[in-house]
């Protein structure tokens, strides 16, 4: 059991020294503990309790939010978080049941099979719960090289190969002798393998130049979480974005030299509800305005965006374009809401959860979901946590967007590993759809990501600052795009073959004795 929360703990970015690899405990600990369950019952609560520690190790910080933004006192907070892990740690419990039934050591078909149920399990999961926090590609995203399969195969599948590994390498201490070692590690160096042809074939370049390319200004306002919905506050929080924009363009623009020409052509990003009003319907519009045309560049800015219908008031979590000229030119609606923090499920709606919806009560689905459009840059705008999907990502490329824009807010976690893990774990989305990514945030980690996942320009945290980078666009259709629809059934049928297979082969075992 300590197997699987070690890998949890130490394999994913946490407060401890993180090493990518000893992930690949996690699957390799349910498996091995599977041998030793003596009914499915036992086989499916010791998974699920295995992973109940290295969840709550890994993300503790769920506390912080209930805590610090809802208003709980911690020794109440954290039960909720643990309730969380629990509910994640499901998975745990599910995979190592699998192992206990399928799982035979000696043959090469069977660790095979238990990868390709880890990419289901992983899959499945993200679709139900909703919060595919922990997939295992995304330790292993720290260290590009490991998860370039991702490019063809998709983040969920990549963690199916890895998880492939080693459990081949752990039957070895079942019976598969070194053999089974030797086909874990023969896989594991193939992986790596591969990514470094897929590195090797692509040279870095944090700041690239030439057609397609362009700067682009991130703006953190470092906005304290529980006063900027207060309108008290939302003059000084313009007059910080605004003022962090010009000073930097300014600055920009008196250096002069090549940065400094094609600014035109460059973007400016403020960070998810920056504006913690609806830009348009605000007295604060004109400042914004002049702002954006002082500086002759669009603007990205998250806020809340207001609809009144005949049934009422509608708020969405928008990102909203505003052109280099000063005008709205398009806007998106975030369509995946984060439970508690932009909606309270009706089954939990309780009185004591409402304040982590803050003053702008729940949000609403997006249905504006269309790339913005800025000259040649087509975005495909993810906002917060949305950028830990696959589907979403997949689904903005298919729209046509040659860039990847999410804005986030991690200020809800304060100094914990949550943005370093939200990172990796967005930055997969580039190598699956082969395009570069603009991440602003408020109080960081914003970053630049290339079309492999390499980390371009990343920033610090915790600190009112504007951050020049530059990006890329990409129009190129990655393999993965093309295969997306068919990799999940296309596993379920190997599974079922591979299955069938090893029961056929059980089966004549049996006669023959």
């Amino acid at each position: 059991m300590a197997l699987a929360s070690l890998g949890l703990w130490l394999g994913f970015p946490s407060d401890a020294p993180s090493m990518p690899l000893l992930a690949l405990l996690y699957p390799a600990g349910l498996a091995l503990l599977s041998r030793h369950a003596q009914s499915w019952r036992s086989a499916l609560l010791w998974g699920w309790a295995a992973g109940i520690p290295g969840h709550f190790a890994a993300l503790y910080w769920l506390a912080l939010p209930l805590s610090q933004v809802g208003g709980l006192p911690l020794p109440a907070a954290v039960p909720l978080a643990l309730l969380v892990c629990c509910g994640l740690s499901i998975q745990c419990g599910v995979f190592t049941l699998f192992c206990w039934r399928f799982w035979q050591p000696r043959l090469l078909s069977s660790g095979i099979a238990m990868g390709l149920a880890w990419h289901l399990a992983e899959h499945g999961f993200a679709w139900a719960f909703g919060f595919p926090w922990l997939p295992l590609a995304g330790a292993l995203a720290a260290q590009p090289l490991l998860v370039q399969t991702a490019g063809f195969a998709g983040a969920f599948l990549t963690s199916g190969f890895w998880a492939m590994a080693a459990i081949l390498a752990a039957g070895s201490l079942l019976g598969g002798g070194l053999r089974s070692a030797a086909l874990g590690g023969g896989l594991a160096l193939a992986l790596a393998g591969y990514g470094w042809h897929a590195l090797s074939a692509d040279p870095f370049v944090a700041e690239p130049t030439g057609p397609g390319s362009f700067p682009v200004l991130m703006v953190e306002g470092n906005i304290d979480q529980n006063q900027k919905w207060g309108e008290a506050y939302q003059k000084s929080t313009v007059d910080a974005y605004t003022g962090l924009t010009e000073a930097a363009v300014a600055e920009a623009r008196a250096r002069g030299g090549a940065d400094s020409q094609d600014l035109g052509q460059g973007l400016i990003v403020w960070p998810e509800t920056a504006m913690p009003f609806d830009v348009a319907r605000s007295r604060h519009a004109a400042r914004i305005q002049a702002c954006v045309i002082a500086c002759a560049m669009p603007l990205v800015t998250g806020m809340p965006g207001v609809e009144v219908t005949r049934q009422g008031q509608r708020v969405y979590n928008r990102a909203q374009l505003i052109s280099a000229e000063g005008y709205p030119a398009g806007h998106y609606d975030k369509e995946h809401l984060v439970p508690f923090g932009e909606y309270v499920p009706p089954f939990l709606n309780w009185d004591f959860l409402a304040p982590l919806l803050q003053e702008v009560g729940a949000y609403t689905p997006g249905r504006s979901v269309a790339p913005l459009r800025s000259g040649s840059l087509v975005m495909g705008t993810l906002v917060c946590y949305e950028g830990i999907f696959p589907w979403l990502a997949q689904a903005r490329i298919a729209q046509g967007a040659n860039l990847l824009l999410d804005i986030s807010n991690d200020g809800w976690f304060g100094a914990t590993p949550a943005p370093r893990q939200h990172l990796y774990l967005t930055s997969l989305r580039c190598i699956e759809q082969r395009r570069w990514l603009v991440r602003g945030t408020n109080t960081g980690i914003s970053a630049v990501v290339d079309a492999k996942g390499r980390t371009a320009f990343a920033g610090g945290q915790f600190k009112a600052q504007a951050l020049w980078a530059r990006a890329r666009t990409e129009s190129a259709a990655s393999p993965f795009a093309a295969a997306y629809p068919f990799i999940p059934p296309l596993s379920c049928a190997l599974l079922g073959l591979l299955l069938w297979r090893q029961y056929r082969k059980t089966e004549r075992h049996a006669s023959a004795e």
